[in-house]
């Protein structure tokens, strides 16, 4: 579909405006109800949307064995590596309910749409089901949100049915205006999931990031929250301002209330 940046620019200031007349310091309402499981006490409501993630420039074989083993004895949502380890993990989760999940074009997204779209099939031919997907930040910046919205559609496309395609909305990149402008990109194009991700923001993801973005797309998008979430009270937060899943890497320690 035609991308109309009017449209898009009327939004984003409607979007800013009520923010700014609605939004008070974050204090968690308390609605979210962990649940204890066994004699271990992790917090298993918390367990199934947390995204355990390792996709990193270290990692390992022996990393990803352990980060399965954790992601099936508390019940994540699912497995978070790096495309070479995506085979690896998809045989250690099978049958276990744990999904496998990877990145294309990561962290900077700025390949070209074939290179995605080729990334994100054998993601998918290897037994990855969800991917995450980085807009490309100069087209953007620049105001080129049609060539955004195709290499999405691109993506999603290839994608189909087989696999969750995850459109990033990188924090540490973007003013909060763009946030609104890729949020809504993604949502035009038809993407059904959103992370948002810290990136160099300094204070990580936090509630009031997932309020402004979820406040922008609606109640229907997923949202998922990676970065700076290291504790059970931050993931909580997030969760209660509108996030859906938390991608972290210690998230043994968020559901343990470490």
């Amino acid at each position: 579909m035609d991308i109309d940046s009017s449209l898009i620019n009327s939004v984003v200031k409607e979007v800013i405006s009520n923010y700014i007349k609605q939004n008070r310091p974050f204090n968690s309402s308390g609605v979210y109800s962990s649940q204890q499981t066994g004699t271990e006490g992790y917090d298993k409501n918390l367990a199934k949307v947390m995204e355990h993630s390792m996709i990193r420039s270290d990692a390992t074989p022996a990393m990803v064995e352990q980060f399965c083993a954790e992601a099936i004895k508390y019940g994540f949502a699912n497995v978070s590596v790096p495309t070479c380890f995506v085979k690896m993990a998809s045989d250690l989760l099978r049958g276990t309910g744990v999904k496998t999940s990877s990145a294309v074009s990561f962290p900077f997204g700025n390949t070209t749409t074939r290179i995605k779209v080729e990334e994100t099939l054998e993601i998918i031919n290897h037994g990855g089901v969800e991917i995450d997907l980085p807009i490309n930040i100069g087209l953007l910046k620049s105001g080129d949100y049609q060539s955004i919205s195709s290499d999405i559609k691109s993506v999603l496309n290839a994608a189909g049915s087989r696999a969750l395609i995850k459109v990033v909305v990188d924090l540490g990149q973007l003013t909060r205006e763009e946030q609104i402008k890729a949020a809504l990109i993604a949502k035009m194009t038809g993407a059904s999931y959103l992370k948002v991700a810290a990136g160099s923001k300094p204070d990580g993801v936090t509630a009031d990031d997932i309020k402004l973005i979820r406040s922008a797309v609606g109640p229907d998008m997923g949202i998922k929250a990676d970065g700076g979430i290291r504790n059970h009270q931050r993931a909580v937060e997030v969760i209660e301002a509108g996030a859906t899943r938390i991608g972290a890497s210690g998230s043994v320690k968020i559901v343990t209330y470490a």
